[in-house]
């Protein structure tokens, strides 16, 4: 059996290395992989979202989303869409960001076929719904 800590380790260095592979295939758009996840959450909802949503979607702090947001409507990926509430901060793809998602989606298509290369359907699953169970032990949530 792989000692916990070596496999905690193990998960953390990928998480790292993947996200540095991406982070330099989006270089050419200006484009970091937590901004790239803005935008496909975007392209996801086909509309406007929230600051909010956005956050409670990936996770993260909405501080952290501003921060992205930001850069976006910096880089013209974003903008600002209107609200019924003036508290609330929505936004939507722009026509620059959907005009090069084709080249932005192909360049994420490469870099998934080179990360799972030689890696078979059953080991994905597998690694996938173990990935899943984490979480859910992270987050407290007991399936049984």
């Amino acid at each position: 059996m792989v000692p916990l800590n070596d496999l905690v380790h193990q998960l953390f260095q990928t998480s790292r290395t993947m996200t540095k592979d991406l982070n330099h295939r989006m270089d050419s758009f200006q484009l970091t992989q937590a901004q790239l996840a803005v935008t496909e959450y975007l392209l996801k909802t086909e509309g406007s979202v929230s600051l909010v949503e956005i956050a409670k979607y990936l996770s993260i702090e909405k501080s952290s989303v501003t921060r992205a947001v930001k850069h976006l409507e910096k880089n013209d990926f974003v903008e600002h869409a209107p609200s019924n509430d003036s508290r609330e901060r929505r936004i939507v793809l722009s026509k620059h960001a959907t005009s090069i998602q084709k080249e932005i989606q192909q360049a994420k298509r490469t870099f998934e076929k080179n990360m799972f290369h030689d890696i078979s359907e059953e080991d994905l699953e597998a690694t996938f719904r173990t990935l899943q169970k984490i979480m859910n032990n992270i987050n407290g949530v007991d399936l049984n």
